[in-house]
């Protein structure tokens, strides 16, 4: 099997790009790092045409910028996920979709695959203008299309400003770990290494099913705060803020993952514990020096 990867330098894309090169499958990694363009419909063909299956990664993938320059968040993602879907179209190639949770909105109950989309900001938005649009190509023109709702990935690779390293870096430094709110906003956080299985696994979906991987666990940002505190040997001091006028994000959220269990056998297997250490491991590592990341 040949894979692309648009995106492939990312956070999920680089575990995905090592998750299949450990079961023998031939990556080819499209990136703008390596000279790539998502816009440039004849050079993503000529990827493409080598290719069994198509893994589309590459996106504007930070909500809270998405809110300060809604129109380019949108225009990347949306444009140059509808180039992906067109080349699919065109040449008959199984297209594996990571969508987000983000496109659910608001919830302090499992969410579902039936919940209604209510995004919260331009990020957010975009992803399930995709997510839909991905049903469409099906529906009309029967692409085979596998469209994945991912909660909350964390682990090694992930960009930096993400609230795990955050909070890590203060800690390790004993500065002050500022919480927004209260500390009461919840996430589902799902370790990469589950999350790119299930991506895997997700090629076995019919065409045009979407499935979240979640862990139907709700985690506190504070919750967050005090593990890494724990975790490290930090005396950092706990701070709360206010949230910024301009957020545009979601306060609690949670996911049920019994559909990906029913279709593909999918189910979480790193606790959310054992993940923040290896996440740390990792954080540790690069700041030694002896790890990399650009992100």
């Amino acid at each position: 099997m040949i894979a692309l990867l648009t995106g492939d330098t990312g956070f999920i894309g680089s575990n995905m790009k090592d998750f299949l090169l450990r079961r023998n499958v031939e990556v080819l990694g499209y990136s703008r790092r390596k000279g790539f363009d998502i816009f440039d419909l004849g050079q993503l063909r000529k990827e493409a045409e080598k290719s069994d299956i198509v893994y589309h990664f590459a996106a504007e993938a930070k909500p809270a910028e998405s809110v300060l320059s809604p129109a380019r968040t949108v225009e990347v993602n949306l444009m140059g996920s509808l180039n992906v879907l067109e080349v699919c179209r065109e040449l008959g190639v199984t297209l594996v979709y990571p969508s987000s949770c983000e496109i659910y909105g608001d919830s302090k109950t499992p969410i579902g695959e039936d919940f209604p989309l209510n995004p919260t900001n331009p990020y957010a938005a975009s992803k399930a203008a995709i997510d839909r649009l991905c049903y469409a190509y099906h529906r009309c023109y029967g692409l085979d299309v596998k469209i994945v709702r991912l909660f909350n990935p964390y682990g090694p690779n992930q960009q930096l400003n993400k609230i795990m390293p955050t909070f890590y870096f203060k800690a390790v430094r004993d500065e002050p770990i500022t919480v927004y709110g209260d500390g009461a906003d919840t996430r589902d956080y799902v370790f990469i290494r589950d999350i790119v299985r299930g991506l895997w696994e997700a090629r076995k979906l019919q065409p045009g099913e979407a499935i979240n991987l979640a862990t139907r666990k709700a985690t506190t940002n504070l919750e967050v705060a005090k593990l890494i505190k724990e975790l490290t040997g930090s005396s950092s001091e706990i701070t709360f803020v206010d949230y910024p006028k301009a957020f545009g994000g979601i306060r609690h959220q949670v996911g049920s993952y019994e559909k990906a269990k029913r279709c593909i056998d999918w189910e979480p297997e790193t606790p959310l514990r054992d993940g923040v250490m290896e996440t740390i491991d990792w954080l540790s590592q690069l700041e030694a020096g002896e790890g990399c990341s650009d992100r």
